[in-house]
């Protein structure tokens, strides 16, 4: 009740969307297309799709990084309720190249630059507009994967146990705000993800292990949906049957799995298992 309430709101009014990297953005566009519900994107040039332009009602194109002229837009176009969705890399937050003076002082001003830190952040300059920011997980329900759902072939017992611990260690290095993704090989963590991103911790631990290692990514443990919510996709999968990976674990019902029936395809293919726990 309270969501269709939401939803009526959200029809009469425009809601803002600010587009980072990935497929993400696309999926909650056209997810708010199908309720009626316009959007405005402020996309960032060179790392935002530009398909978002063909869903969006409005798209407001802004150089990373430049805070001051983001707020601005916001306030000219009157949004009230805006979300945030897609990959922006970690380590630029270490080189202020491009960043303009808006951007500096929020900087200067926080205690860390954890990812959670800098986008609370940022949300706080936002909020100070009058806007409110809403999470995009009443649009992208379809793409929570219940805990207990697998994907691909059904996992062997040693290897759900392996899974298990996996993800009681990721949830750990999640919630420390390090990263959200651990590889493991015979019950060993041989990598943990820092600012490097999924991908390059992949490869590490693939490289330190060798084949039939598993990939655990997980959610922190009082994981806000507005924030960093954990993401995986075909390009995962892809990169982890090319590597000689056996499986993925995922956080239920806090992982968003882009394009879930692709994924599924793609698992039983390469006979990996993809397990949300």
């Amino acid at each position: 009740m309270q969501f269709l309430i939401r939803l009526r709101k959200m029809q009469k009014s425009r809601i803002g969307l600010i587009a980072g990297k990935g497929e993400l953005p696309l999926e909650f566009l056209k997810s708010a297309k199908e309720r009626n519900v316009s959007v405005v994107t402020f996309a960032l040039e060179g790392i935002t799709d530009r398909k978002v332009s063909e869903l969006s009602e409005e798209t407001v194109w802004i150089k990373p990084f430049k805070l001051g002229k983001l707020l601005k837009e916001i306030e000219k176009r009157k949004i009230e309720r805006i979300t945030s969705l897609g990959k922006i890399e970690h380590k630029v937050a270490f080189n202020l190249s491009g960043f303009d003076l808006k951007a500096i002082k929020v900087l200067a001003s926080v205690r860390d630059f954890k990812p959670e830190t800098l986008i609370r952040a940022v949300f706080n300059e936002i909020e100070k507009l009058k806007v409110d920011i809403f999470s995009p997980e009443e649009f992208l329900e379809h793409l929570l994967l219940k805990k207990g759902k697998v994907l691909g072939i059904t996992p062997s017992e040693e290897t759900l146990r392996e899974m298990k611990r996996g993800m009681e260690i990721a949830r750990e290095i999640a919630s420390l705000d390090i990263g959200q993704t651990v590889v493991l090989k015979n019950g060993t963590v041989v990598a943990v993800e820092g600012v490097e991103g999924t991908d390059e911790c992949i490869r590490r631990g693939a490289e330190l292990s060798g084949k039939g290692f598993i990939v655990c990514k997980a959610a922190r443990k009082k994981q806000d949906m507005r924030i960093d919510v954990p993401t995986v996709g075909v390009e995962t999968v892809k990169l982890v049957k090319k590597l000689g990976g056996k499986g993925i674990a995922v956080e239920g019902g806090k992982t968003y799995v882009v394009t879930p029936e692709k994924v599924e395809e793609l698992c039983k293919k390469f006979k990996l298992t993809f397990v949300a726990l």
